[in-house]
């Protein structure tokens, strides 16, 4: 038997980012559970915000942002960035900032992983901008990276420790590995 819940954007777990954008010459960032791979070549991600958000129209300004993959460490302060708004708090001064290939997009070197990103597209929807970006560059934490069939990888998740967020608005810490993507169901018929 299934239970109707309503029409919802139901998709879980739900990985939170710190999203990265000089805004009046400042770097800020905004917490994010919109965000999403488009493709892989060229690399395309997505990012959603609200027209009116702070960060929106540093994006806009720039052509240019920064997705900041925090681990559970920096769960407060991540949680943080989503409830002030840039307008009413520095958040400049949270974090150690730093500056990739493309010179606007603010990075944060506390979080493991930091995508540095272009617009191609910029698509407004329902009072949303969402900013579809080719990545340019994926920096990362020396202890984050492992040899991998003679090239450089992202290590296994417990490595990461990637703040993910559920419907139950509780935040979580991924779990152990259980299989290998694109090979546990070769043998299933």
């Amino acid at each position: 038997m299934k239970t109707k819940l309503g029409a919802m954007a139901l998709v879980y777990p739900i990985p939170i980012i710190l999203c990265g954008a000089n805004v009046k010459g400042k770097p800020n960032y905004a917490t994010l559970g919109a965000c999403g791979v488009m493709g892989l070549k060229p690399p395309l991600i997505y990012v959603s915000l609200m027209e009116t958000h702070y960060t929106t129209g540093g994006i806009a300004e720039n052509q240019t942002f920064s997705v900041n993959f925090p681990s559970t460490r920096l769960m407060a302060v991540t949680d943080y960035c989503g409830i002030v708004s840039g307008r009413d708090a520095d958040k400049s001064e949270l974090f150690e900032n730093f500056y990739g290939e493309l010179g606007t997009a603010p990075m944060i070197r506390e979080c493991p992983v930091n995508l540095e990103c272009r617009v191609e597209k910029d698509v407004r929807i329902h009072g949303r901008a969402i900013f579809i970006g080719e990545v340019i560059q994926v920096h990362a934490d020396e202890r984050c990276v492992v040899e991998r069939n003679g090239r450089k990888a992202l290590a296994d998740m417990p490595t990461l420790d990637p703040l993910i967020c559920a419907p139950d608005d509780h935040y979580y810490r991924s779990g152990r590995a259980i299989g290998n993507a694109y090979s546990e169901g070769r043998d299933y018929h």
